[in-house]
């Protein structure tokens, strides 16, 4: 596409002639700002939202992996500044760019400017590092997603720490880029801003833009497809439950007699010699008497040890079961469960909908699981948190 402007300067003869170019096609506006979107709604589940909106950052990272897969077929097969081949990557050339800004007389360019391509890659990069990453930390701490049934949890654990960092890295070239877009769209007029909701750009030499037909109809389709995939894979996987979580036959005694008076704890939230200590003196049961035929007490103690936390790999089983202490045998002094309730009030444990801190299914609905899944949890209607 293009147009050509003719203009003429106030008290001259002098005309100058430019013309609108499409160097944006359809299909990368597309890409753009879906990326914004979903990079915004990833943030703000990420950073702010509690941690039962887990679901939504996780198809939020679906999203940015579907894009960014597009984005790389179109980078290789798309129109011409699309192409990843037209990048002007040279070190020197962004050099000279970063000179020419700091000179106040950056040139104009059609398609991304020295340092815009280099900060392109970047983002793309980043963002790839953190799809990959957020993979594994949800396979691992998770154990939901395509990788659960292959990533141990330790594998996971350690990659949730890059994962935040290379979040915090995001957050800084976004910033990067949002001041460099306003640097040359305020201060130098350049439209690049217009450019990506338009696709048009305004240049004074006369180059060949993209076609709107062709690359751009085709490229509609593509992104049209992965938008559906995305919309697939995203909430297919955020619900899958694969094997990688052992289910538990509670026995009928167990659920009976433990269960009479509080939750019948899943059996990996205590290690076998937390489970033995609990259950060696049921007359001391927490300041309460609890005793038992000792056959009983044999029958529940061969149920907890066999299923205990170390035969588990998930998050509760390494940092709430493995970690009770032994001097007071009590897993609301673990620091997981610390840090994970410490915004939450005395009044809301005490309310009548929950009853106490040791009540964990009133909030997990997955906690005869053992799973304690993020978007599984959900306070009952009618208590503040």
């Amino acid at each position: 596409m293009d147009t050509t402007v003719i203009s003429t300067k106030p008290g001259s003869e002098e005309q100058t002639t430019s013309h609108k170019l499409l160097v944006w096609d359809l299909p990368l506006r597309l890409f753009h700002w879906s990326l914004v979107s979903v990079v915004v709604i990833a943030a703000i589940t990420g950073f702010l939202a509690p941690e039962w909106w887990l679901d939504i950052h996780v198809v939020a990272g679906y999203a940015v992996g579907i894009l960014l897969t597009f984005r790389v077929v179109w980078g290789i097969a798309g129109s011409h500044y699309s192409k990843f081949a037209t990048f002007p990557l040279s070190p020197l050339e962004a050099f000279n760019h970063l000179r020419s800004i700091l000179k106040g007389s950056p040139a104009q360019h059609l398609g991304h400017n020295p340092v815009g391509a280099w900060m392109i890659i970047i983002l793309l990069a980043t963002l790839a590092a953190l799809v990959v990453s957020g993979l594994v930390v949800t396979g691992g701490l998770e154990k939901t997603g395509p990788l659960a049934s292959f990533i141990p949890f330790k594998i996971g654990e350690a990659t949730a720490e890059f994962h935040e960092v290379v979040a915090w890295v995001l957050v800084g070239c976004i910033g990067i880029h949002i001041a460099g877009v306003l640097l040359e769209t305020v201060v130098y007029r350049h439209p690049v801003l217009s450019a990506m909701i338009t696709g048009l750009t305004e240049h004074s030499n006369k180059k060949t833009g993209t076609s709107a037909t062709g690359f751009g109809k085709r490229g509609v389709y593509v992104f049209a497809t992965a938008a559906s995939v995305l919309l697939a894979l995203g909430f297919t996987f955020t619900k899958l439950s694969p094997q990688a979580v052992p289910s538990v036959q509670y026995p009928p005694v167990y659920l009976s007699e433990c269960g009479d008076c509080h939750d019948a704890y899943h059996p990996s939230l205590a290690s076998k010699k937390t489970w033995q200590a609990v259950l060696s003196d049921l007359t001391d049961h927490y300041g309460e008497d609890a005793s038992l035929d000792q056959e009983i007490v044999e029958e529940i103690a061969i149920f907890l040890t066999a299923n205990q936390a170390d035969k588990f790999d998930t998050e509760v089983a390494y940092r709430i079961g493995r970690s009770v202490p032994l001097s007071t045998l009590r897993m609301t002094d673990t620091k997981l469960w610390k840090e994970r309730h410490a915004d939450i009030p005395q009044a809301t444990f005490s309310h009548k909908a929950i009853g106490s801190k040791i009540n964990c299914s009133a909030c997990h609905r997955d906690a005869a699981t053992g799973r304690f899944d993020d978007h599984e949890i959900q306070i009952p209607d009618g208590v503040e948190e």
